[in-house]
């Protein structure tokens, strides 16, 4: 069907459209009028992503003057390829509806991994081995058994046609016209009009300049399923340096000098040529333009004044820059070496202790990550792998000489954490010293500041003024959409109580750890998921899903389950598979499933919230219709990088440690949960078995297509949600007519008709393309049923009376 926006037309793929959709697909289209950024909670089977695709799709038609781009972020390279299988079908729609659409091209940006076709290359396993592969074989002084396809891609004036490109249709082109995939893609970006990739090309400070030198100020910017893009963030920008890597680089530094030694005998003109280059600012300028290259670990962008400057002169002789490692190697490996307890450290504090040490310059430490790169390709170094430890301590003091203060709060966005041991296994000694970003919003800053629309979507962002706060932006449009119903398809239940009437509460029968080392308590527990379990089995059709908080709780439980013989006794209504941490070992259970799924014989796939499967894998139809979520998934509490990331918002963003643990508890919850329901003709039930989901604190934090459906089941016993199982899985059962669906949870043509969809209107906000990104941290206002959102400005960061006892010990 085709229907109009105000004044854009849009064309959808299906004959029939959620009212959700078109309520999403207008505020979207008003977001992008305003120029602002987006927070947009869309139900989990409402088709989120053809409703986005569709709408952008139809704004850059409509805006072709003004020559938009759009990036698409997914989470992983399947929600990638599912995203491209949805654009080619729009756009084939496009042409079925007898709309001539300007020529696009849609392809996918990912690793060399998933895209390299020269045979030696691409039959290694590991990312790693893969780029080291590809760098023997395309590096400017490598002269024997080069890769053809690299060669053809500068030499041969190729360009992509217009169309949708997914990975398999890159390698196809690839092999028909004997070029690279991987550097066509590079090469195709300034004509590309919408580029899928995932988070990493947006949050990552080295690979995100591969497109960034391509995207005007107006670029639309999408963070599909965008509810961890927070902890993304952070990952992206933090380290982790142990004991074997200050050894490992102590190493780098022998086998450095020695190749230099030889360079130097061999060819002394190409140090020169070099030492030149850094003098006129040359070398730093050419790195910051092809970052593609740089194959070590994140490291902050090039700031402009270092690429278009003279590195200092201490640096740009070859033999001095390594004497000058060499003492920040010596240092760094004394720290780790001294460390027999965990200390935190500011930035600050670090620098001044190596600063004394070894008296370097704390200013010259912005420049030594991209100094390494140039010397390693004035040695020729194509196993760039090998010294990857002496990166991680360049770009540790880089990260930290760049990050050490903060003019938009009164505390820095980076710690030390120097640990003795891991957490996990407190009795083995395990030094490290971690590099931790504490501020989500450094990884995305100049996104929000510099693309003038940006949207955060995803089925569960709730509560939505959070994610404003933590990313630091200010949103135009924040808003949560429900789910309409013509039927109850989903039966979300929260059980606290067993079959005995004992109630699951915080001091007696939970998942927290307390509960968990009373032996007594953990048993009345487990005795209460054995008989829940054990009924839904027999009650429940095809697959179950079940979510326990991590792989130890997961692991006491099963195996207290085959202590007394209940996985024999659950084993003969449904097969039982596990997720492990071995991605292999998972895939093939999960292989296995879907078979067992598929044959009749019905299974239980037990897993965990945060792992790949809560994450990434859709259990629609009969593969999902009950998930069962064992104990509330709040984040370790002796994690100590944690701890300073909860500190830090509390300081400087207002947001208290128990408020951010329940909204991270909750989001990880929500997310399992939600893996069953894929589309309206779906079913699945929910059940969050723990008396904390009760709790007004986390209640509300349940999104709101889901809450509407809560209704009063929120403090069930064992039997009761056994009882709603039924009746729910009964209703399911029979036959429905979705003629009865047309008018309220489907709008047909003619609908859309009677609601003024099919003539174009004036729009509410005329477009303003001048109009500057809002970056101002923002929180909005409690909003009563039924009123529009509003956006307040949050305080200004003030002083925090009680300050955290520190220990400055280095």
């Amino acid at each position: 069907m085709k229907f109009y926006v105000e004044d854009v037309l849009v064309v959808f793929p299906y004959e029939y459209i959620y009212p959700e959709q078109l309520d999403y697909i207008t505020e979207l289209k008003r977001g992008l009028d305003k120029g602002g950024h987006m927070v947009l909670e869309m139900p989990s089977g409402t088709g989120k992503t053809i409703s986005l695709l569709s709408i952008l799709v139809a704004y850059l038609h409509h805006h072709a003057h003004e020559k938009r781009k759009v990036v698409y972020c997914t989470r992983t390279v399947e929600e990638m390829v599912k995203t491209m299988g949805e654009m080619r079908k729009l756009l084939k729609h496009w042409e079925v509806e007898g709309e001539r659409l300007r020529p696009l091209r849609g392809l996918c940006l990912t690793a060399k991994k998933n895209l390299c076709i020269e045979p030696s290359v691409a039959s290694l396993m590991h990312p790693d081995e893969v780029d080291a592969g590809c760098r023997f074989i395309t590096a400017p002084w490598q002269q024997e058994r080069r890769c053809t396809y690299y060669d053809a891609v500068a030499q041969t004036p190729l360009e992509l046609p217009p169309g949708v490109y997914s990975l398999d249709d890159l390698k196809d082109f690839g092999e028909q016209h004997h070029v690279c995939p991987y550097y066509l893609v590079r090469k195709a970006l300034p004509v590309v009009d919408i580029i899928v990739h995932s988070y990493l090309y947006m949050v990552d400070p080295v690979v995100s300049e591969v497109t960034k030198e391509f995207l005007s100020d107006n670029t639309i910017v999408v963070m599909d399923e965008g509810h961890n893009v927070d902890d993304v963030c952070i990952e992206a920008m933090s380290l982790i340096f142990t004991k074997k890597d200050s050894l490992d680089a102590k190493q780098n530094m022998k086998d450095l000098s020695r190749e230099l030694d030889h360079l130097k005998a061999t060819n002394r003109q190409q140090l020169q040529s070099e030492y030149d280059r850094l003098v006129n600012g040359l070398a730093m300028a050419e790195l910051s333009r092809s970052p593609e290259d740089r194959p070590f670990v994140s490291a902050p962008t090039i700031p402009a004044s270092v690429a278009e400057g003279a590195i200092p002169a201490s640096l740009r002789q070859a033999n001095h820059f390594l004497a000058f490692m060499q003492r920040l190697v010596d240092f760094t490996h004394r720290i780790v070496s001294r460390i027999t307890r965990t200390y935190v450290a500011d930035p600050l504090t670090f620098l001044t202790k190596m600063k004394e040490e070894c008296a370097l310059e704390i200013s010259h430490f912005r420049y030594i990550s991209e100094r390494l790169k140039v010397l390693l390709t004035t040695l020729q170094v194509t196993n760039t792998g090998k010294y990857r430890p002496i990166a991680l301590i360049a770009q540790m003091y880089t990260l930290l000489s760049t990050y050490y203060t903060d003019d938009r709060y009164e505390k820095p966005g980076f710690v030390v954490v120097c640990e003795a041991f891991d957490p996990t296994r407190p009795q083995i000694p395990d030094p490290v010293i971690r590099t931790v970003c504490v501020d989500a919003s450094l990884a995305l800053r100049d996104t929000f500041s510099r693309y003038r629309s940006v949207v955060l979507t995803s089925g569960t962002l709730s509560p939505l003024d959070i994610y404003p706060k933590i990313l630091g932006f200010s949103p135009v449009i924040s808003k949560s959409f429900q789910m309409t119903l013509s039927r109850k398809c989903i039966a979300p239940v929260i059980v606290t109580r067993s079959s005995e009437s004992v109630s699951i509460t915080a001091e007696e029968i939970t998942s927290s750890f307390k509960v968990r080392t009373n032996s007594a308590a953990q048993a009345v527990v487990t005795t209460a998921y054995e008989s829940l379990l054990l009924e839904l089995a027999k009650t429940v059709p095809d697959g179950m899903v079940c979510f326990f908080t991590g792989y130890q709780y997961m692991g006491e439980v099963l195996l207290a389950w085959h202590s007394s013989g209940f996985l024999q006794k659950l084993a003969k209504h449904k097969l039982i598979f596990v997720e492990t941490q071995g991605v292999e070992e998972t895939s093939v259970a999960l292989a296995n499933y879907r078979r067992a799924c598929d044959i009749g014989r019905g299974a239980i796939f037990m897993s965990i919230a945060r792992g790949k499967i809560a994450e990434g894998i859709d259990f629609d139809r009969h593969y999902g219709r009950a998930v069962v979520m064992f104990g509330v998934p709040f984040l370790p509490p002796n994690d100590e990088p944690l701890r300073q990331r909860m500190h830090w918002m509390e300081v400087c963003l207002g947001i208290s440690e128990s408020e951010f643990r329940n909204f991270d508890a909750m989001r990880q919850a929500s997310q399992c949960i939600g893996r069953v329901l894929r589309n309206k003709t779906d079913y699945g039930m929910m059940l969050m078995v723990d008396k904390r989901f009760a709790l007004n604190d986390k209640r509300k934090k349940i999104p709101r297509w889901i809450y509407q459906c809560l209704k009063n089941n929120t403090n069930l016993s064992v039997d009761a949600a056994i009882a709603v199982a039924r009746g729910f899985f009964k209703e399911m059962a029979q036959p429905w007519e979705h003629e009865k669906d047309l008018g309220t949870t489907l709008l047909s043509k003619e609908a859309l008709e009677r609601m003024g969809q099919l003539r174009p209107s004036p729009p509410k906000f005329v477009p303003n393309a001048d109009a500057v990104p809002a970056t101002a941290t923002s929180v909005m206002a409690p909003k009563a049923e039924g009123e529009d959102e509003t956006i307040m400005p949050l305080r200004e960061p003030g002083s925090y009376a009680r300050k955290r006892k520190r220990d400055d010990e280095v």
